[in-house]
């Protein structure tokens, strides 16, 4: 019944009355609008009722015009079709154009120039456990170096040579990679993902700005903007 009586109403009748909202296209409208037949059809089985295709098939697409889905109808969520009906508003893309300029994207605009503070408190964390084991005058040397203080300050403040601070801070440098694993002093100079993500971009678009002339002259340039951009 499904397949071959409520399916081509649902088909045929969708693409021609139900608008797609934000992302959405009239092929997964017709998907999602059979699904909730599905639905309709099993309740039915369910209580004993017989379903009637045309029924069925009227209930469905009226659901899907009105802005619910099968996946659910919460008219307060941004992202629902029922949301975007009732309000001024729509969903768009991270990589479109922010005004006029095509290179600063909307991503670009909104992302933080800054560290997360999920990121800085977990850090904090780490650090206050990790400054617990250490003695009072490595705890010290760290403090005096966050400071700003270099190895010859911190050796007349302790009355030692600078060798010994040297060999001092190598050995916190140790027991840093101890406490925090190996790969802690790369991973705190690396680049952060949303960073490296926009970097990539904008190299892409740039890339898609070069003058023809230039691409045309050198098959090399061709070749690898053919297999980028296709």
């Amino acid at each position: 019944m499904l397949e071959k009586e409520i399916y081509p109403i649902i088909r045929n009748t969708v693409p021609r009355t139900v608008r797609p909202m934000g992302s959405e296209d009239s092929a997964e409208l017709v998907q999602d609008a059979t699904a909730s037949a599905a639905e309709m059809v099993e309740a039915m089985e369910k209580a004993g009722k017989t379903p009637l295709p045309h029924s069925i098939a009227y209930y469905s697409i009226q659901r899907t015009k009105s802005g619910r889905r099968s996946y659910g109808d919460i008219r307060s969520d941004v992202m629902s079709p029922g949301f975007q009906m009732d309000n001024d508003g729509a969903v768009c893309s991270m990589q479109e154009p922010a005004g006029d300029d095509e290179d600063l994207t909307i991503g670009d605009a909104i992302a933080s120039k800054t560290e997360d503070t999920a990121s800085k408190v977990l850090r904090q964390i780490d650090w206050d456990a990790f400054l617990a084991t250490l003695d009072a005058r490595k705890r010290r040397i760290v403090e005096e170096l966050m400071m700003g203080f270099g190895t010859g300050d911190i050796a007349r403040l302790f009355s030692v040579s600078a060798a010994r601070i040297t060999q001092i801070k190598r050995e916190i440098a140790q027991d840093i990679r101890e406490f925090m694993g190996d790969n802690i002093l790369v991973d705190a100079g690396q680049e952060s993902v949303w960073e490296r993500d926009i970097r990539c971009l904008r190299g892409k678009n740039e890339w898609k700005h070069m003058k023809l002339d230039r691409i045309d002259d050198d098959p090399g340039l061709l070749h690898a903007q053919q297999a980028m951009f296709g």
